[in-house]
């Protein structure tokens, strides 16, 4: 009876609702309904798929892709969704189906379009399921390439259509799915799901791509807190766990929902723990099956390239990883394919970044091929599998690469030959910024016999005494000892690079031959000038570090190195002369001798090369101008080729050095507080004689913010030339690049320095500065500009705050011997 009720009170409100009044719109009567359907439609589907019950952070993605389809627009209109396996990208193109699929005539989405095209007749299946659903008929079955039936051609382009096509990885399935050979309607939207972005390329325009990013911290909270406790409220306890999981997972939905479901059976605290530590050792397989797809779709050089990120190379320098890459023989064009495929991003700072679950399941990968023997694989990085196979002597040939972490080590003997089997070793680093090298020097200390280390301590070297024991702490750091006091006998011949930092043996092993080194990186070591053997094949070599070697007095015999791109010296205290042969490495681009105090002699240089040196010394003009001679000897080689060579000098030719302090040199006749000064020039500043100007400027390195520094920025002098009549002319120099080895590290202290550099850009005329001989005799001012070239990073303040002083020199022929015997230029 109460139904009935019900029912005649709802009979009455609709009798008394008002008509939809026709009378003054136009078309017909059927346009009219058919417009009112519309609305209503809109208004239910709006109603039922605003249940996005168990779903985070969705609405702001789904209006993001609202705004990229333009639904108003009658243009067709393709979208990518592109991101990580897991992301939720299956998830936002549904919510966004169902959310507009009533505004078009006909729908499909194609789910799994990767895993239900494989098969024989897969990829024709799915297309004609497309076509049945678009059109409503079961009848439809073509299996040939092209469609051939110019009806249902005609049909189509009459057909206003919703498509998704979700977990596309392969171009083959666009062009067959949504290729040429089909024309949709007027107004049609067509959305595809991928982890490759360069499948969009040709179907997508780059600003109809929506990356989909994982979630941020507090809705990744919600979401596990939602699967791991259900309707619990979560305890101060639970939710410190739940942060550290958060840390794990960073993000991704299907890894939030899978993990949660495995934490909601944990009662206890320690459970919970338990738990964590286990997923960290044996990830989900779940989660682990989903990601490894994208890795499956791999080339075998980008396979490569990917599980070496994943052992050693996440967070390094894409310079540097490009660079070892290479020398592992493999192609670096493989990081940017990885990029696409949503395996790793690069960061701000330029360097390598890959999400833990993907590293772990690489790791993974990794691990496969052998569980229980650790020198059965090609790839060693773990402290614990190094440590066993080089204690126990069992590596194998399979192993090629090795990264050995120290820090968390105390001991470890290397006794014998440790790497004798490992006959493919190319990439060995040893590594600890507390690795301490216990070595054949003892001395009493009361009646007990103490061992003797050096420790390295903020670029300096203090000696220690301690009791024989496991390990060493000073000022309240521990140390690892590695225990080479029976030598070490061999290294494969087979190596290509090798970092190994604190080598505590004057030179490489006897027997070993280094023909494939092409990257040689000993630094805080006690190498010294005979590292090798006299007359050593050393044809490959391209960078040799050995910087902060203390007790190196000479540079090793480099006059066998053809290819010798690279020399860093830094820090080398006790070295006093440059070798005369160093004019011969015609390759030779970067010589770095900061820190090299006791230096008296630097030679004759390439002209194509870079200096880089820091002077440890007090900060007046008379030291300052000491820390220059180099600068000031490179100058006069390359002034007294001028004449002679100034064709064959690039634009890239680049002479510098750097210094500690906070003044510009006195012969800097154009001066100025700031990151900017004009000055006037002379009537005929433009001479022949004219070769240029030189630069110089006062930087704070702590001006910069915590995630910049100097080891990364590149300076950039942007020049206006003016004449009295009102002509200008802009030009920009290149990059100067204070500190031309990216490695990521530096071993300063001091927050102030003085850049000073001459490029050989300034020589030239014509296409160097794109301006005639007859134009620069008019020039009369000069503004210069200096700024970091991340400076889109930085504020305005933190560039005013970081470049300090300024400083311009115009440099003639005759000036050379002037500024070297301590006058100015004019």
């Amino acid at each position: 009876m109460d139904k009935v009720l019900k029912w005649r009170d709802a009979l009455e409100k609709a009798a008394n609702l008002s008509g939809y009044d026709y009378s003054n719109k136009a078309g017909t009567e059927a346009d009219s309904i058919e417009k009112l359907v519309q609305v209503i439609l809109n208004k239910l589907d709006c109603k039922s798929s605003s249940n996005l019950k168990g779903l985070v952070e969705i609405e702001p993605k789904v209006e993001q892709i609202e705004s990229l389809l333009c639904l108003d627009s009658p243009v067709v209109c393709n979208v990518g969704i592109w991101g990580m396996g897991g992301i939720g990208k299956t998830t936002l193109a549904d919510v966004v189906y169902h959310r507009f699929s009533s505004k078009f005539e006909a729908c499909c989405f194609l789910k799994n379009v990767r895993e239900n095209s494989e098969g024989k007749d897969g990829i024709y299946n799915l297309r004609n399921k497309l076509l049945r659903e678009i059109f409503d008929d079961e009848s439809i079955n073509i299996n040939t390439p092209s469609i051939g039936s110019e009806l249902l051609k005609e049909r189509l382009r009459r057909t206003q259509v919703l498509i998704v096509l979700d977990d596309v990885n392969d171009s083959r399935q666009l062009e067959l799915l949504v290729g040429d050979d089909l024309k949709f309607g007027v107004g049609s939207r067509i959305i595809i799901t991928t982890r490759d972005r360069s499948l969009l390329n040709e179907k997508v325009d780059d600003d109809k791509i929506y990356e989909v990013k994982g979630l941020k911290h507090d809705g990744a909270l919600q979401l596990f807190h939602l699967h791991a406790l259900k309707n619990k409220s979560p305890t101060t306890v639970y939710t410190e766990f739940s942060r550290k999981v958060i840390d794990y997972i960073q993000g991704i939905p299907l890894a939030l929902q899978t993990l949660g479901a495995l934490f909601r059976r944990c009662d206890t605290e320690e459970d919970w723990d338990e738990e964590l530590n286990r997923l960290k050792k044996f990830p989900s397989k779940k989660v682990q099956n989903v990601l490894r797809l994208s890795y499956n779709g791999l080339e075998e050089n980008e396979k490569e390239c990917f599980l070496d990120i994943a052992c050693f190379l996440k967070g390094a320098d894409v310079y540097i990883a490009k660079r070892i890459l290479d020398i592992r023989g493999f192609f670096g064009t493989g990081i940017q394919n990885l990029i696409d495929k949503s395996l790793i991003s690069i960061s701000k700072k330029n360097c390598l970044e890959m999400h833990d679950l993907l590293q772990e399941m690489g790791r993974t990968i990794v691990r496969e091929q052998c569980r229980d023997e650790p020198g059965k694989r090609n790839r060693l990085w773990a402290a614990d599998d190094v440590y066993q196979v080089l204690e126990n002597d069992t590596g194998t040939s399979t192993v090629q690469c090795i990264f050995f972490d120290t820090s968390n080590m105390t001991r470890l003997e290397l006794c014998g030959p440790p790497f004798k089997k490992m006959s493919n070793l190319s990439f060995l680093v040893i590594h600890d910024p507390h690795l301490r090298v216990l070595y054949k020097q003892f001395f009493k200390s009361g009646t007990e016999l103490a061992e003797f280390f050096f420790v390295p301590l903020f670029g300096e070297r203090y000696n220690v005494g301690l009791k024989t024991s496991l390990w060493l702490e000073v000022f309240g750091v521990r140390y690892t000892i590695l225990d080479l006091c029976r030598g070490l006998q061999s290294l494969p011949n087979s190596l290509r690079y090798l970092y190994w930092q604190g080598y505590p043996l004057k030179s490489l092993p006897s027997n070993f031959s280094p023909q494939n080194l092409v990257e040689l990186r000993l630094p805080y070591s006690f190498a010294g000038e005979k590292l090798w053997r006299k007359n050593q094949n050393l044809g490959n070599l391209k960078v040799i570090e050995l910087s902060f070697c203390k007790h190196l007095t000479e540079v090793p015999d480099l006059s066998h190195c053809p290819k010798i791109e690279h020399i860093d010296l830094y820090g080398c205290t006790k070295l006093v002369r440059i070798p005369s042969y160093f004019k011969d490495l015609d390759k030779l681009r970067c010589l770095n001798l900061g820190w090299c105090t006791s230096l008296e002699f630097l030679p004759v240089l390439p002209v194509s090369f870079s200096l880089s040196l820091s002077h440890a010394r007090t900060h007046t003009q008379a030291h300052l101008h000491i820390s220059l001679m180099p600068f000031f000897h490179v100058l006069n080689n390359l002034f007294d080729v001028h004449a002679s060579m100034l064709q064959e000098i690039s634009d890239e030719t680049l002479v510098s050095t750097i210094c500690v302090g906070n003044q510009i040199p006195h012969w800097f006749c154009h001066q100025n507080k700031g990151s900017s000064i004009t000055i006037k020039l002379p009537p005929d500043w433009y001479g022949t004689d004219f070769l240029g100007f030189a630069f110089s400027l006062v930087v704070v390195d702590n001006a910069l913010p915590l995630d910049l520094s100097l080891s990364f920025t590149k300076i950039v002098c942007k020049c206006n030339f003016k004449t009295n009549s009102g002509e200008s002319h802009e030009i920009i120099y290149p990059y100067f690049v204070p500190f031309t080895e990216r490695v990521g590290k530096r071993y300063y202290s001091p927050s102030e320095f003085i850049f000073v550099w001459y490029s050989a850009f300034a020589l030239g005329e014509g296409a160097n500065l794109n301006r005639s001989t007859s134009f620069y005799k008019l020039v009369t001012e000069a503004c210069f500009e200096f700024y970091p070239a991340e400076s889109r990073f930085l504020g305005k303040w933190a560039v005013r705050r970081m470049v300090t002083k300024c400083g311009i020199c115009l440099l003639y022929a005759q000036d050379v011997e002037t500024i070297k015997l301590g006058g100015s230029t004019s």
